[in-house]
């Protein structure tokens, strides 16, 4: 029977998974300043410090980013970009990046061993996902037709469909292939930022922000954070034309804030369950 105790233990979970993912990344963050502060260096991207001393909280980073994000729950276009997100997250992490270099520095037994470490990795994720996605249909009450209420959401929807598909048939390939993985980790991150995006467009088009929405005409907002990340993309191909090394590593951060900051303005407006339900965007409190 569902008592208030179990509606306050419901309402403490999700905020915590908010903030939780709120905090991550910054874990991330102090390691590389940290890091930074003791060479005197700064890599060219994120991803590189998988290959240094900040690997372990990289790849803790990742996974716990990539569980939490598939484990909040929210509307029904924003909830499936971000277990999109999660996913990716976790290929991210599990899929080294410059594993091509790697290998080549490594003898032929330490490189076979790796590569077949990261192909049980990929292989038991993958059955993993699947049996999670079967449970998930069985238990919860799917209503995909949700993703398909206008047009907005429908072309979100099919656009992430689309390059969920195309990812599988790389990363099944890649991994079948069993070589360097080639495209797998740039691929899971560019996805892993597109999905991002994709979430907060989710709260775009919606119809469902009014004059009376208490949450003080977002959609505009969100919209510009949008096109800042967009620009973003505009400012990495811009950059590594004039050269800067750390064109990469800038723009995720700087593509990672803007979603932070998003989340933390959702953390904000849904974090009384009461509010957010009259805003027609929060999560329902379970009955």
């Amino acid at each position: 029977m569902h008592t208030i105790t179990d509606e306050h233990q419901g309402r403490d979970t999700l905020r915590y998974v908010r903030l939780m993912l709120l905090v991550i990344p910054l874990l991330l963050l102090v390691a590389i300043v940290v890091y930074g502060i003791l060479t005197g260096t700064i890599e060219d991207s994120i991803s590189s410090y998988y290959l240094g001393p900040a690997r372990d909280l990289f790849v803790a980073m990742l996974v716990a980013i990539g569980v939490l994000l598939v484990v909040y729950k929210g509307p029904p276009l924003e909830d499936y970009a971000l277990n999109l997100a999660g996913f990716y997250a976790m290929f991210v992490a599990l899929v080294p990046t410059k594993l091509g270099e790697t290998l080549a520095n490594l003898d032929a037994a330490a490189a076979q061993k790796l590569v077949h470490s990261i192909q049980v990795s990929v292989l038991a994720l993958l059955v993993v996902a699947t049996a999670f996605v079967w449970l998930d249909f069985k238990t919860m009450n799917w209503a995909p037709r949700a993703l398909l209420q206008s047009t907005w959401t429908r072309v979100l929807t099919v656009a992430s469909s689309v390059l969920l598909v195309g990812f599988l048939v790389l990363l099944v390939w890649r991994t079948i292939e069993g070589t360097e993985f080639a495209g797998v980790h740039v691929a899971a991150a560019l996805l892993l930022i597109s999905s991002m995006g994709i979430a907060i467009a989710s709260h775009l088009g919606s119809g469902r922000l009014s004059a009376t929405d208490t949450s003080g005409g977002r959609a505009p907002h969100y919209a510009g954070l949008l096109v800042l990340m967009l620009l973003g993309v505009v400012a990495w191909l811009v950059l590594t034309a004039i050269g800067v090394k750390q064109a990469l590593f800038l723009v995720e951060w700087y593509e990672i804030a803007l979603f932070v900051y998003f989340w933390y303005l959702e953390t904000k407006r849904t974090w009384n369950p009461e509010t957010a339900l009259r805003t027609g965007r929060g999560r329902h409190t379970p009955t």
